[in-house]
């Protein structure tokens, strides 16, 4: 890496490491460009170099943050067969994160609800583990991924009562999550050898 590529890496995180403090002490609302500039030292036009508007740099730090948190999660959970299981245990992990971030939340799943963003991708990507769980107990591929888009649909409910609350702490969350999906889980049984 060269001297001035380094040089700007090292601006770009500065800018970051000073953005998620101003967030996390006085909220992403209440922080501007202004105020991440001059606490991180740089012209207003350098944080518009490194980061095009102030919700890119908000879920810069999410997915990392995120990233970190997943990553957590698959070193401490068992490997589960049970897709109804499986959803439980992406939900908790999720919504534990989410209300340790809430006004991270907020911006960024309602920007990837708009989007087809990160979370929409994310939660195509955990509807797929859960068709193939189905499927590996003898479900034809059209039901396993129907089973698997209704589990979802009962994911983004849940997840859309955390959001407009901004309760993700509760435990009646994943326990109506598993409520909506006892259909499912009950399918699945019924297939299993």
């Amino acid at each position: 890496m060269n001297k001035r590529t380094l040089q700007k890496q090292q601006t770009k995180d500065v800018i970051k490491r000073v953005a998620k403090r101003a967030f996390l002490e006085n909220g992403i609302e209440a922080t501007t460009t202004r105020d991440i500039s001059r606490d991180a030292n740089v012209a207003v036009g350098t944080f518009f170099v490194h980061y095009p508007d102030k919700l890119e740099l908000v879920k810069e730090i999410f997915f990392e943050e995120l990233e970190g948190a997943l990553t957590r999660h698959a070193e401490q959970e068992k490997f589960t067969e049970s897709p109804s299981d499986y959803l439980q245990q992406v939900a908790q992990t999720l919504f534990r994160f989410f209300g340790e971030l809430k006004e991270f939340t907020q911006n960024v799943v309602l920007d990837s609800l708009v989007t087809d963003g990160f979370h929409s991708q994310q939660m195509k990507i955990v509807s797929a583990g859960i068709a193939n769980r189905f499927e590996r107990v003898g479900v034809d591929s059209e039901m396993a991924q129907l089973f698997a888009d209704n589990m979802i649909a009962n994911y983004w409910f849940v997840m859309m009562a955390c959001l407009s609350s901004g309760d993700y702490y509760s435990k009646a969350n994943l326990s109506r999550l598993k409520s909506l999906n006892l259909p499912f889980e009950v399918s699945y049984q019924n297939a299993a050898p």
